[in-house]
């Protein structure tokens, strides 16, 4: 599995990742949402509905670099 960041929202409240998975789907997109004046209760994660799902791992370890740069 290969996971890798797109970009921020430039205001450091988003981080999206982009998701490859040998001989899955072609790509899983997914972004992590926090307010600067909120704790971690209230982050959110979407996914790109045109992903066909987004593997747990993958959840798990961009929520951990969420909360070293968020």
């Amino acid at each position: 599995m290969t996971i890798g960041t797109v970009g921020t929202d430039g205001d450091d409240r988003a981080i999206e990742f982009a998701v490859r998975v040998p001989g899955g789907p072609e790509q899983a997109h997914f972004a992590i949402h926090r307010d600067h004046d909120q704790g971690w209760e209230t982050a959110r994660l979407t996914v790109d509905p045109r992903s066909d799902g987004v593997p747990v791992a993958a959840v798990e370890w961009a929520v951990e670099f969420a909360r070293e740069y968020l």
